[in-house]
C-alpha cells in the first residue's frame, strides 16, 4: 500500500523531520472581551516569542477579516501581538500573518538576509515567503462564508468546513492554492500542540513530530484527520527554481493553518 493511502487511513502515522523556522497565527482572548492576534515565528509551536529586531521589517501587520471586511487592529504589548479595538461580534473570522519575500543566503560564515548578488560566495540562496492563518470563532459561531474564501495569499490553505464543526476522528477538508490556483500533489502535514517526543530548548518544551501526512489531489484538496481534541497546525511547503539563477537558487513558500478541535 502506498504511503499516501496508508496515512489517509492511519492519520497518526509518526512523521519526524528537521524543520526550519515556520510562521503561524494564534488568536487569544484579551481583557475587556477584545482578541489578541499573535504572529508565531520559530520552531516551537504553539509558543509565540519576540521577533528579532533585525527581522521585524519582514513581517506585515496582522490582518483580521470578518464578513464586513478587514477589522482594525492595534499593536499589542509584545512586538508579535495585535489587538482588536473592541470586542468582536458573534461570527467566524480569519486572522492572517505574512512574512514578506526575503532573500536568505548561506556561506561558510552562516546565513544572511542577502541574495547571491550581495553574497557572491554563497553556497545556497533561497527567497523565502511565509503565510499563516487561523480561524477565530466568536460566541459559538460555525460560519464558513469568510474562512472558506481565498484571501489572496500566494500559498494558501483554505478550510472547506469550519473546524468548530469537526469532532476528533472526523475529516476536515482543505484546499491548497498557489497563485490562486489549486496545487496538486502538495505535501500536507499536521500536528497538535504537545504531540510527539518533546524536549527542552531555550526553556520551552516542543516537538518536530507530525501526526499526519498526505498529498493534495488534482484539485488541490485533501482531508486532514485530527484524531485528538486540541490546538492543531496544518502546514504545506512549495519550492520552485528561482527565475534568475545568478541571484538566487530557489523560491521557498510555506503556509500554515491553525485551529482548535473540541471534544
Amino acid at each position: 500500500m502506498q504511503l499516501k493511502k496508508l496515512v489517509a487511513i492511519l492519520p497518526f502515522w509518526f512523521v519526524s523531520y528537521s524543520q526550519a523556522h515556520s510562521l503561524w497565527v494564534n488568536a487569544l482572548p484579551a481583557a475587556g472581551g477584545q482578541s489578541t492576534i499573535e504572529l508565531g515565528y520559530g520552531d516551537e509551536f504553539p509558543t509565540a516569542e519576540a521577533i528579532p529586531e533585525d527581522r521585524l521589517h519582514i513581517f506585515a501587520p496582522a490582518q483580521l477579516i470578518g464578513k464586513d471586511g478587514d477589522l482594525m487592529l492595534k499593536p499589542g504589548k509584545e512586538n508579535y501581538q495585535f489587538v482588536t479595538e473592541k470586542p468582536l461580534a458573534k461570527g467566524s473570522y480569519a486572522a492572517i500573518a505574512i512574512y514578506k519575500p526575503t532573500y536568505w543566503s548561506k556561506n561558510k560564515a552562516g546565513w544572511q538576509q542577502q541574495s547571491r548578488t550581495e553574497m557572491p560566495d554563497a553556497l545556497y540562496c533561497e527567497r523565502a515567503s511565509m503565510f499563516g492563518k487561523t480561524i477565530v470563532n466568536i460566541d459559538g459561531a460555525t460560519e464558513t462564508a469568510v474562512i472558506s474564501q481565498p484571501q489572496g495569499l500566494q500559498l494558501e490553505i483554505i478550510p472547506l468546513a469550519n473546524p468548530a464543526t469537526i469532532k476528533p476522528g472526523q475529516p476536515l477538508p482543505i484546499q491548497v492554492l498557489y497563485d490562486g490556483k489549486p496545487l496538486k500533489n502538495a505535501d500536507v502535514t499536521a500536528t497538535f500542540a504537545g504531540f510527539g517526543d518533546q524536549h527542552e530548548h531555550h526553556g520551552h518544551t516542543h516537538s518536530h513530530a507530525k501526526s499526519f501526512l498526505n498529498q493534495t489531489d488534482g484539485k488541490g484538496k485533501v482531508n486532514v484527520y485530527p484524531l485528538k481534541a486540541g490546538y492543531w497546525v496544518v502546514e504545506t511547503e512549495h519550492k520552485l527554481p528561482y527565475v534568475d539563477k545568478a541571484k538566487c537558487d530557489e523560491s521557498v513558500l510555506l503556509s500554515t493553518l491553525t485551529f482548535t478541535i473540541s471534544e
